[in-house]
Formats: C-alpha cells, sequence, structure tokens
C-alpha cells in the first residue's frame, strides 16, 4: 500500500507539473537557477585561459624585452655645494658633492617599428624591433636658477644620460655625436635618480657654451613603446608597421594615419604641458609618469570578447526557454523538464566550445562555428519535441536571432547598452504580445 501511494503522489505530481502552466514555469526558473553553476565555471574557465595567455606574454618579454620607456637625453653635471655651520662659536665650512641636472631645449625622435608575432604554445606574443633617430639641443646651462655659480661646476666630470627601462633591448652598440664629435656609451643604474640606461662622460667648458646632441639607437621591446617629454619643446615622429596600435600614455598624437598594414603619427608636448621644470638637483622627477607613446598588441582578444559575450549567457537561457515554453504552450506538445535541462546544457556548452575554437580560428570564425553548432543541435532535437518542420524551423531562426544579436552587442562596444536595451525592449513586447491570450490560472 505503501508503494502504491508513494507510486501515486509521483504521479499526480508530474501530471501537475505536466498540466499546471504556472507550475511549469516555476519549475523552467529552477532550471535557469541550476544552469548557472555550469554557467560560472564556464567563465573561470575564460579566466584561467587568460592568465595562460598573459603567462606566455610574460615568458616571451622576459626573454626578449620588456615595454620600452625612453627618457633623454639629459645633462648631469656634478658640483661642490658649500655648506657654514657653527659649533661652539666657531665657523666650519664644508663641502658636500652633489649634481645638477638639466634637460635639453629642444628634443625630436624619429622612429620606426617593425612589429612581429611570437609563438608560445597557441598563443601569439607581440615584440617589435625598433630604429630611433634622437636629436637634442642643449642651451647654455641656466645656473642661476638653481643659485649656482660656474666656479662650483666640475666640468670635466660631466655626463650625458638616456634613460631605457630595459637595457637587454639594445640591439647595437649606439652611435651617439655631441657637436659632429662621436663618443661611446657605457650603461648605469643610479639609486638616486632610479633611472638606468646609457652614459656617455663629457668633459665641458666653462664657458658654458650650450650642445647639440644626435644619436642612433636600435632597441627591441614587447607591448609597450613609450618616451618621455624631457625636452622643453619634444616632438616625436613614430611609424610602423601594425595596423591597430592603441596610443598610451598622457599625450594623444596630434596626428595619427592607420592602414591595413601600418600607422604613422606624430606628437609634439610642451613644457607646459607636463608637471615639472627643467633643472634639478640632487634627483630628477619620476619623468616616466609623463610618457607618451602607443601598445602593440593583437587586434582582437579573443578572451576578452568570449567574455563579454558569456555575460549574456543568463539572457539566452531564459529567452531560449521562453521561446521553447511559448511554442509547448501553442502547440500543446509537452515538454519534460529534463528535456529543458538538456537544452539548457547545450546553451552552457556553447562557451567552452567558443573558448576553444577561437584560440585556435579567432574569435569571429569561431563564433559563427560554435553557434552554427548549437543552433543545428537544438534545432535538430526540437525537430524530435514537436514533429513539425514549421515549428522546428521556427525555433531555429529565433536562436539565430539571438545569436546574432549578442554579436552585434560584443563588436559594438560603445553602443551595447543602447542596442541591448532596444533589444530586450522588442523582445519583451514581442513576449508580451504573442502571451496576451494566454489563460494561465488554466491546468
Amino acid at each position: 500500500m505503501e508503494i502504491q501511494s508513494n507510486s501515486s503522489i509521483i504521479d499526480r505530481t508530474q501530471h501537475l507539473v505536466s498540466k499546471s502552466i504556472s507550475i511549469k514555469l516555476l519549475v523552467i526558473g529552477f532550471i535557469v537557477a541550476i544552469l548557472l553553476i555550469p554557467q560560472s565555471m564556464t567563465l573561470n574557465l575564460i579566466q584561467e585561459r587568460q592568465s595562460r595567455m598573459e603567462e606566455a606574454e610574460e615568458d616571451v618579454s622576459s626573454k626578449w624585452s620588456r615595454s620600452q620607456t625612453l627618457a633623454g637625453p639629459f645633462l648631469g653635471v656634478p658640483f661642490y655645494q658649500i655648506k657654514q655651520t657653527e659649533t661652539a662659536g666657531q665657523t666650519k665650512t664644508t663641502k658636500e658633492l652633489r649634481t645638477a641636472y638639466f634637460f635639453p631645449e629642444d628634443l625630436a625622435i624619429l622612429g620606426k617599428l617593425e612589429a612581429q608575432s611570437l609563438h608560445r604554445g597557441i598563443f601569439d606574443v607581440v615584440v617589435y624591433s625598433g630604429d630611433l633617430e634622437l636629436n637634442a639641443k642643449f642651451q647654455p646651462l641656466p645656473l642661476g636658477k638653481l643659485s649656482l655659480q660656474p666656479d662650483q661646476m666640475l666640468w670635466d666630470q660631466a655626463a650625458l644620460y638616456l634613460g631605457l627601462s630595459d637595457l637587454r633591448g639594445i640591439g647595437e652598440n649606439p652611435q651617439i655625436k655631441i657637436d659632429g664629435t662621436t663618443f661611446a656609451a657605457e650603461p648605469f643604474s643610479d639609486e638616486k635618480t632610479l633611472l638606468k640606461g646609457l652614459q656617455i662622460p663629457l668633459q665641458l667648458d666653462s664657458a658654458n657654451l650650450g650642445f647639440d646632441f644626435s644619436g642612433k639607437l636600435k632597441v627591441k621591446g614587447s607591448r609597450e613603446f613609450q618616451v618621455a617629454p624631457v625636452g622643453k619643446t619634444t616632438q616625436m615622429q613614430l611609424s610602423g608597421n601594425w595596423p591597430s596600435p592603441s596610443f598610451q600614455g598622457e599625450f594623444l598624437p596630434e596626428f595619427r594615419e592607420l592602414t591595413e598594414e601600418s600607422f604613422s603619427s606624430h606628437w609634439k608636448v610642451l613644457h607646459f604641458n607636463r608637471p615639472f621644470g627643467q633643472e634639478f638637483i640632487g634627483k630628477i622627477p619620476v619623468v616616466e609618469n609623463s610618457a607618451f607613446g602607443l601598445s602593440l598588441k593583437l587586434p582582437a582578444d579573443q578572451y576578452q570578447q568570449s567574455v563579454r559575450t558569456s555575460k549574456y549567457a543568463v539572457l539566452i537561457i531564459i529567452l531560449s526557454f521562453l521561446s521553447l515554453f511559448l511554442m509547448e504552450v501553442f502547440t500543446k506538445k509537452r515538454i519534460h523538464p529534463l528535456q529543458y535541462t538538456l537544452v539548457g546544457f547545450s546553451l552552457v556548452l556553447y562557451y567552452t566550445l567558443l573558448i576553444a575554437l577561437s584560440e585556435q580560428l579567432g574569435f569571429q570564425l569561431a563564433y559563427f562555428l560554435a553557434s552554427t553548432a548549437t543552433v543545428g543541435l537544438l534545432a535538430g532535437y526540437a525537430k524530435s519535441l514537436f514533429g513539425n518542420l514549421k515549428t522546428t524551423a521556427l525555433f531555429a531562426g529565433i536562436l539565430i536571432v539571438f545569436y546574432s544579436f549578442i554579436f552585434v552587442i560584443v563588436k559594438q562596444q560603445e553602443y551595447a547598452l543602447l542596442i541591448g536595451s532596444i533589444g530586450l525592449f522588442v523582445a519583451l513586447a514581442t513576449t508580451m504580445f504573442i502571451s496576451r491570450k494566454i489563460d494561465w490560472y488554466k491546468d
């Protein structure tokens, strides 16, 4: 009797779920909530794959050369600062060795970057090699602004500095000329100025007439190339063979030209635009904070686009279930909750398929293939549920509209909110119109 009673309860429950529209909706809502668990695991998978890509980028850049920031040239001249202190009525005079730093009046940089993609497993990493020409003009040093006198300066111990963030990126011996005379450069690292790069020893004249600097530098780097505006007027003309650079830093170029195979850009920065002056004692400011330049990355990051696509997974599941439910109501074909669950899992598995394909084929082709495969699978399953070709074609068409809608939102980031809001409004209005005559209280 107890077995028959339990069977009777189960039969009545199944009958109630299959006949009651309201209870069926509650069951469908519960299935959607359950599907959020594997969907969150999909997002974790995307983040894990993205971390692996970043590890590959770090591995390649650590061996090739990291992002480069050029700061210089600038001049350093040691001097003795005389201090007088009184102790027990006696005056004591001491000399303290310090360094005065001076930035150039004009700085012009002409650069050409040759970018290439290196492979690390299934990942591509963008690196570059660059040829730089630097020209700078140093005026007579304004010692008065620092309250210095010419006889304090150690002119024969001066040095010219050219800061570079990663010295491994220097491809050949730099060609440095000052007033037409060739000088040799040596590496340096200064804890006081927090700079490292190249150093050119000079023997200046106490006449303090100023000089012209010119140099050619071959550098290698990855991800970014930037320049600090140390000139009172800093100009840089940069070109390269990368079609989609991202301009970075504190200043955008005044001119840019992008083609399908290359780019060209020009910056001009005045000393009014930056938060530091031209001459300093002891320590120069962190000029890298005012650097400008560009980054060379792959045109489309499939993981970022996959993350944005996955964020709409709940919307796709709800709309798909709603479409399936309305078809069930109008066709009188009963669909079991397990069948809803299988449909939901196929919609979740779509994102895993998208990630796997995008790593090999790129996001756009992967999106097309994953969407086609998922729509084809669900259309075939809907044919077995409804047994009607017209209804199956309608369900497949609805899925195609959904995935096309999400693709447009992902690609049009600036208008994603507008397009998404209009699309959801149209979907809601369509649902209200179609379901307006349904008797929700009828079993």
